[in-house]
């Protein structure tokens, strides 16, 4: 049984959309109303977001980070691009691996393999 999609919530779905596509260049892979459906490129994998009122404490549900897969040719860029955007990378594993947190406050790891 492989895992299709994982849900999160967000106060700012504006603010997801436009770091999650314009940043790590994810697509939308179909729409719908106070949802975002968000997939890779090499995937079938959806990453989807809930717009709720309320605020979020990504800390108070037990999720320590998700993690998404780049190409090693794509990562250094992909780095740049979010250093120029002043995403600040707030982890790393070596090498191949860091971890920045999202608009929603999500600890989103970004890895080579």
């Amino acid at each position: 049984m492989p895992l299709r999609h994982i849900a999160l919530r967000t106060c700012d779905l504006p603010g997801t959309k436009r770091f999650y596509m314009e940043y790590l260049g994810l697509r939308e892979a179909f729409t719908h109303p106070g949802m975002l459906f968000l997939e890779s490129a090499g995937g079938q994998d959806l990453l989807n977001f809930v717009e709720v009122r309320k605020p979020i404490d990504p800390e108070a549900g037990g999720l320590d980070h998700f993690g998404i897969h780049v190409a090693p040719r794509r990562f250094p860029a992909l780095r740049k691009r979010l250093q120029a955007a002043g995403v600040k990378v707030v982890g790393q594993r070596g090498r191949s691996s860091i971890y920045v947190k999202d608009p929603n406050g999500y600890t989103l790891e970004l890895y080579v393999d």
